[in-house]
């Protein structure tokens, strides 16, 4: 299980101060910065898309995290680890744990060759392939593709190269035939997971009022706790469970880096008699609270 700390101990003196100067109410503070926190978070946790989306402390994260592309691009990401096809250094590709048998087939295997098997490829059916006769698994479950997955998953939970087989004076890729039926089945499994990392957070997000989509929003029951009070000494605490992401305390730092700034620069702009927007209310440079309807 992975464990992070959250440090709030700066953020939660200055949203006091921010509270104060403002001259609002701290638990409207605290309910609106604990949906801005738990929000940033799941915009920069994998999966996400396009710039901007990368831990910077420096920066607000933008929504790309929590867009139909980034849930695109957490697919996409399952798909090239199974079936190949991720781009990667040199414009080659990756291969895949697993490959569709479609049209190919098994040919007459060579004499005492009790190991391998001859395979006619479908999608080139001039070409034959010697393979290990071990990965041959056309009604291969579930449970045996993740088993198979399990054994190249890294610490990222991603899958590099599969390893090789000396067939001869060759070396072929140790990859599990399968069929389509099995592929979608195991496809669709890992793709139903996809959001669970952001998910986490998301239980204290939605009791703090921000909307979260619904590919991520279906996991919150089961990845996330929260407890809060918006009323007198007000607080916010998530609990995120079962997360994969080993360098989670590196997003959750920069989240917290990233609110702690925002907020300063609002404190630093009420002290400068401008305009300053609380989430819930906007304060003008007069000091002039106007309240969201």
């Amino acid at each position: 299980m992975i464990t992070v700390n959250f440090d709030t101990a700066k953020l939660s003196g200055l949203l006091a101060e921010l509270a104060a100067t403002a001259k609002v109410d701290l638990g409207k503070v605290i309910k609106s910065e604990g949906g801005n926190l738990a929000r940033n978070l799941m915009l920069i946790i994998p999966p996400t898309t396009g710039k901007g989306t990368e831990i910077n402390p420096q920066k607000n994260p933008r929504g790309a995290g929590l867009t139909k592309s980034a849930q695109e691009q957490g697919f996409n990401a399952i798909k090239g680890d199974l079936f190949g096809g991720s781009k990667m250094a040199k414009g080659s590709s990756t291969i895949g744990l697993f490959q569709t048998i479609g049209g190919s087939k098994l040919l007459r295997p060579l004499s005492g060759k009790n190991q391998t098997v001859r395979v006619s490829l479908g999608w080139e059916s001039s070409k034959n392939i010697v393979m290990m006769k071990r990965f041959w698994r056309p009604e291969a479950s579930k449970g045996d593709m993740a088993t198979f997955r399990k054994k190249y998953r890294n610490k990222y939970g991603r899958t590099g190269q599969v390893s090789q087989s000396t067939i001869g004076r060759w070396k072929v890729q140790d990859q599990m035939w399968v069929s389509q039926q099995s592929a979608d089945a195991y496809f669709n499994i890992l793709k139903n997971r996809v959001g669970w990392n952001k998910s986490g957070f998301a239980a204290a997000a939605i009791a703090c009022g921000i909307r979260i989509p619904a590919w991520i929003k279906k996991h919150s029951r089961s990845s996330g706790r929260v407890t809060y009070n918006f009323g007198p000494n007000p607080f916010v605490i998530a609990t995120a469970s079962k997360n994969s992401i080993p360098n989670l305390q590196r997003y959750v730092d920069g989240a917290l880096i990233a609110r702690e700034k925002i907020t300063l620069q609002k404190i630093n702009r009420i002290y400068g008699n401008k305009a300053v927007n609380l989430g819930f209310a906007k304060v003008r440079g007069d000091g002039t609270i106007d309240y969201n309807k």
